[in-house]
């Protein structure tokens, strides 16, 4: 074991982790929980899926759920990046023990295979055998007959770098570049094309992991990796200015375009982030990841920060599933937007970067922690008067329990950047900067924004000339501004209270800010507003009946909130013009405010009062955070009544939305000759084999509803249970057999008595080979009568 005692140097234009302390505020609390949940894991239960893959004996049993369906070992390498990181932003010892027990591990099962392969993938080391021979079987979400495999590699690989950077070992160092060279192996022989061919399975990260572990070590060969494992599919379109996204799985594209930006950060950059006359292939990296942010942010974010239904893009122009579904924005991609924003204030100083983060971070990621008991969220529905779900300690092992675990250190990134010697305060939130190598430090101090000021003590070892820029928020004014509590006229120049002076000793900077409240409409223009006051999102409570599975349970979807949803056309109705003026202070000190609306009450819209407050100290409970806007009431109610009508959610017991990856995941997918794909926010599979899914089945009368595409040449059998059925009704047949095609399925008897109690097998076969065709959705619905 070596581990180096030198603190990583200041790079790019942000602060490396351990520069940056928290103080007291909803941040530590939610840092302090994701800390326990991460000192809660067991070690050897975690390494154990990469025994087992290594050909070792484990002393201790695997966890379960996702980590023993497939995505063996992907908490584990979630969990070495957050003990790294936790350590370099506490400083708590115990942590970085931690940290060498799991490498310990790991080296023990790198050793064992002897490759350089290290990894919890079930069967793991044979792939790199099989890719490397050319046997390359990808789909969305499985290449070789696993669940995302290289996604999952990519978590063990991302956990060895932040090992050697935030937790400053050598060791892990050399254990990532072990892998690496082990992964250059399998790629070596093969072409781009079969490269790309690799990358139609969901691959994470792994194209920016290798440009920064190329940067670290100097390695060429590794960045020429990182830029070979781009994606062609996403990012031309994106480079050549096209907006791609619509009905793409968000989380999938997120960490592609991460490594886009990373690889545009190699060439130099002037003050605004711009490569004057540099690499025309860094030049289109830029370009990509431009085009993504501006497609994600400015079209696709919602008040909290967040993106995305049911893991995926919809369309820029329609957020009405967003507004109507109850799987929301995902953790997940949030955070790795945020490390896309930090990407780019690294670059160049970028208002929209600041902008985002601070609208993620104080809404959407610090709620995504329970504040007292711990646990992380999944999902975060739009839809109004629902709720969230929380993990399970030691039975929850989804993505965003990974995520959260490390996640919760993005705070430290992101309050303050510098350019050069100089320094600007993003975000205002308490916390320390020790800037050592400008011999500066930086105390931040404030309740914004419950109160108006936020005091900034900055101490310099050395009289030094140098610029402090305080940002002065959209959201609010300038009210004054103090140096040693004398009063002081700074320029606000692009957004920044500006103080140029020779610094020495310690010097007391006190800002003043008026916050607003805001109405904020969704991106697409609907009748849709959120309010925010000053940073902070506000929502209503909606009481807290029927939570069903409010904690998660071992089922295959528990992370998603399953109760009863409240019939749309129940949501308070915001007439007023403009909607802020329906607003009225309550309690400042609580920032509590009283919303006037009107409701719907056995027919008729009548007057009533909503109360107002920040989002974040909104859990166990159900919540709304955007309200129905209209001048005209009538129609406002027309229009959530056609919501109604529309969602048949009510009658639908279970739904898959075939090619949509965690949907099929949770369902059991298998399949064999099979494929899925999507354009224009239409998703599809089809076989010239099989494939099929396991469905809840009420104890209620119900029958099985698909939805197909068909094409002239084909066929299909449909089997529930292991028993061919025909269908009972069809409700669209496809003119020359060509077209959509639905038709419904009984539940009798007879298949209830097939399978197992609560579970139907849907099950399409190909006959002879043919084309199954494309099939669009299958629901379990509840019959009437």
């Amino acid at each position: 074991m070596s581990t180096s005692t030198e603190r990583p140097a200041t790079t790019g234009r942000t602060f490396p982790l351990g520069a940056v302390r928290l103080g007291p505020g909803p941040f530590a609390i939610a840092q302090q929980r994701a800390l326990e949940a991460v000192l809660d894991l067991d070690l050897d239960r975690l390494l154990a899926p990469f025994l087992v893959a290594a050909g070792l004996d484990s002393r201790a049993e695997p966890y379960g759920d996702w980590e023993s369906a497939g995505l063996d070992g992907h908490i584990g390498g979630h969990a070495l990046s957050a003990h790294a990181k936790l350590w370099a932003v506490t400083g708590q010892d115990v942590l970085h023990d931690r940290m060498e027990h799991l490498l310990d591990g790991l080296e023990r099962c790198q050793d064992a295979v002897g490759t350089g392969y290290v990894g919890g993938v079930p069967n793991g080391p044979a792939l790199g055998e099989e890719l490397a021979a050319g046997r390359i079987d990808a789909d969305l979400f499985s290449l070789n007959g696993r669940w995302v495999p290289v996604y999952n590699l990519h978590k063990t690989l991302a956990g060895l770098i932040d090992a050697a950077t935030h937790g400053r070992s050598e060791r892990a160092l050399a254990m990532a570049l072990r892998w690496a060279d082990w992964w250059l192996s399998v790629t070596k022989a093969l072409t781009d094309e079969q490269v790309e061919q690799i990358l139609t399975a969901e691959f994470g990260g792994l194209n920016e992991a290798f440009v920064e572990l190329g940067v670290l070590t100097g390695r060429e060969d590794l960045v020429a990796e990182g830029r070979r494992l781009a994606h062609r599919k996403l990012l031309d379109p994106l480079a050549d200015g096209g907006d791609p996204l619509d009905g793409l799985h968000a989380n999938t594209q997120i960490p592609k375009v991460v490594g886009y930006q990373r690889l545009a950060n190699l060439a130099p950059a002037d003050t605004t982030g711009t490569t004057p006359d540099g690499d025309p292939a860094a030049e289109r990296f830029a370009a990509a990841a431009d085009a993504f942010w501006s497609s994600v942010v400015e079209h696709r974010t919602l008040a909290i920060g967040g993106n995305s239904v049911r893991e995926h893009f919809h369309p820029s122009s329609d957020f009405t599933e967003v507004m109507t579904d109850r799987e929301g924005p995902e953790t997940c991609n949030t955070h790795n937007m945020l490390e896309l924003a930090r990407l780019r204030l690294d670059r160049g100083h970028d208002g929209s970067a600041v902008e985002l983060a601070e609208r993620a971070l104080f809404n959407h990621v610090v709620s995504s922690v329970h504040p007292e008991r711990g646990g992380f969220v999944y999902f975060t529905p739009m839809r109004p008067a629902h709720y969230r779900v929380y993990s399970r300690p030691h039975l929850s092992m989804w993505c965003c329990v990974g995520s959260g675990l490390e996640g919760h250190t993005r705070y430290n990134e992101l309050i303050y950047t510098h350019d050069g010697p100089d320094l600007r305060v993003e975000l205002y939130t308490p916390s320390v900067l020790d800037w050592t190598e400008e011999g500066l430090r930086v105390e931040l101090s404030t309740e914004l924004p419950f109160r108006d000021e936020a005091r900034i003590v900055v101490t310099s070892e050395a009289p030094r000339p140098r610029t402090l820029r305080l940002r002065v928020p959209s959201w609010a004014e300038l009210v004054d501004l103090t140096v040693d509590d004398e009063p002081v006229v700074a320029a606000v120049v692009d957004g920044y209270a500006v103080i140029a002076r020779t610094w020495s000793g310690t010097t007391a900077v006190t800002i003043r800010l008026a916050p607003r409240l805001v109405a904020e409409p969704l991106p697409d223009g609907s009748g849709w507003v959120a309010f925010r006051y000053g940073p902070v999102v506000l929502a209503s409570r909606a009481g807290a009946g029927k939570l069903t599975g409010l904690i998660a349970g071992p089922d295959r979807m528990a992370h998603v909130a399953h109760g009863p949803m409240v019939p749309m056309r129940q949501s308070p109705v915001v007439v007023a013009e403009p909607p802020e003026s329906a607003v009225a202070p309550g309690d400042k000190s609580m920032l509590t405010f009283e919303l006037a609306v009107l409701r719907e009450r056995s027919g008729e819209l009548v007057p009533g009062v909503v109360l107002l407050e920040p989002f974040t100290g909104i859990h166990d409970e159900r919540y709304s955070i955007y309200f129905a806007a209209d001048t005209d009431p009538s129609h406002a109610l027309d229009t959530l009544r056609t919501l109604d009508d529309a969602d048949t959610a009510a009658d639908v017991f279970d739904k898959v939305t075939a090619g949509e990856q965690q949907p099929e995941v949770d369902h059991g997918f298998a399949g064999e000759r099979t494929r899925a794909g999507g354009a224009d926010g239409v998703h599809w599979r089809s076989t010239t084999g099989w494939f099929e899914y396991r469905l809840r089945c009420p104890d209620a009368a119900a029958l099985v509803r698909t939805r197909f595409v068909d094409r002239a040449a084909s066929r299909r059998r449909i089997l529930l249970n292991g028993l061919e059925v025909g269908p009972s009704r069809t409700l669209t047949a496809p003119a020359d057999g060509e077209g959509l095609a639905e038709r419904e399925y009984d539940l009798t008897d007879a298949v209830r008595e097939a399978g197992a109690p609560g579970e139907t097998v849907f099950r399409v076969e190909a006959v002879d080979g043919a084309d199954s065709g494309d099939l669009l959705v299958v629901e379990v619905v509840l019959r009437e009568g």
